[in-house]
């Protein structure tokens, strides 16, 4: 892995080893379950929402993936808007939104610039 991968998973907040602990340290699966959650649709699905219910069960999907890949900045970033949701606080979960918006993107970046997933 290159100091420049390294620095963006950094970055993004992403917990590998604890991650690959979860992966019972398969490397490997850990790996295609990344390359999986770039082609996920649920952070689209947040933005793309008609009502908050929808917005609720993509948000709270996000969430769940992002923890169990370690992906703890964008896990915490959806956490503040289900919160908000469950809530009732559209105007709350819309404030958090950036958050998450921001936290995905280096996500994706960390994920795409590792060898052999997405770079």
């Amino acid at each position: 892995m290159t100091e420049e991968t390294l620095s963006k998973i950094q970055e993004a907040e992403m917990d590998v080893e604890g991650a690959l602990a979860r992966f019972c340290g398969n490397s490997a699966l850990y790996e295609k379950f990344l390359g999986k959650f770039l082609q996920d649709d649920n952070f689209k699905k947040i933005g793309e929402a008609g009502d908050s219910q929808e917005m609720l069960m993509a948000a709270h999907t996000l969430k769940g993936v992002a923890g169990n890949l370690g992906l703890n900045g964008l896990m915490e970033a959806c956490a503040e808007m289900v919160s908000q949701l469950r809530s009732n606080s559209m105007e709350g979960a819309l404030a958090a939104y950036p958050a998450v918006k921001e936290k995905y993107g280096k996500v994706c970046e960390a994920i795409n610039s590792m060898e052999g997933i997405g770079g």
